[in-house]
């Protein structure tokens, strides 16, 4: 008997191993940007993403989020120090963690 439900599954790795991929590649980033920020803002950061060629952080409180945004041409010359170079601006927004 034919599995009908094979075809379904058939592109779900190719996918999901993508998904992973970049979920791996958030996870360095926000590390490196936490790395990179001074101390007292590192535990702030609940992400990091790249949005074209824009760096969107995202932090847990609306306090922490102008402090991060002034840090943010500092931070641009961290990550680039790092190899993870910013062209565009550094945004902040404010969000909550999972936890």
């Amino acid at each position: 008997m034919k599995d009908p439900l094979k075809p379904l599954f058939a592109g779900l790795t190719p996918a999901l191993e993508q998904l992973a991929r970049k979920a791996a590649a958030t996870q360095g980033l926000t590390a490196l940007v936490r790395q990179s920020l001074a101390e007292p803002l590192r535990p702030h950061v609940v992400l990091a993403v790249r949005r074209g060629d824009d760096l969107v952080v995202i932090v847990d409180s609306a306090a922490w989020s102008a402090r991060v945004r002034y840090a943010g041409p500092r931070l641009k010359e961290q990550l680039a120090t790092a190899g993870e170079t910013v062209a565009g601006k550094v945004r902040v927004r404010v969000g909550r963690s999972a936890s």
